[in-house]
């Protein structure tokens, strides 16, 4: 007889204690925080898979904070007021400077790509859509460093679909 290590799924949502639940929530939250750069380094090359999967991410934020009842920061659109500014020059809309930095700075950061961290970084995208919809399913606690943090993290994502 040969042994063979099972690997057993066990529920990411634990019903038994749903404060820990609260803590897990934002330990991941606050680990896509940390990792988001290494998670979006891919995006120019397969911009496509990445856009869908970082809009599905930003729907479950703002449904999650609709469901707290925090107002997000964005509603994923332009805001005008800002000022945008290029080799010294002032742009008054994001079309502007994107033509600016296409025709003199026509550098593509381009890396290889590396599939192992590609696979990384849509199973980790994957992982925290998991997550938000669970606890938009069963969690009801919320503390002000989550709600912090998810703002955080859905203004990272709209200026990452923006630009």
């Amino acid at each position: 007889m040969v042994r063979v290590t099972a690997y057993v799924h066990q529920p990411e949502y634990n019903y038994s204690h749903r404060y820990k639940n609260l803590t897990l929530l934002s330990e991941d939250v606050k680990r896509f925080l940390l990792e988001y750069d290494q998670i979006i380094l891919h995006k120019d090359l397969y911009r496509g898979i990445f856009h869908i999967q970082l809009r599905e991410v930003r729907e479950k934020v703002k449904e999650l904070l609709r469901k707290f009842e925090a107002a997000p920061y964005d509603d994923g659109r332009a805001k005008n007021e800002k000022e945008l500014f290029c080799c010294k020059l002032r742009f008054d809309d994001t079309v502007d400077l994107r033509r600016h930095y296409r025709a003199v700075h026509n550098e593509p950061f381009v890396r290889f790509a590396n599939v192992l961290e590609l696979k990384s970084s849509l199973a980790k995208l994957t992982h925290m859509r998991h997550r938000l919809t669970n606890y938009i399913t069963y969690g009801e606690e919320k503390t002000l460093t989550l709600i912090t943090n998810l703002k955080r993290m859905l203004t990272k994502i709209s200026a990452t679909l923006k630009f």
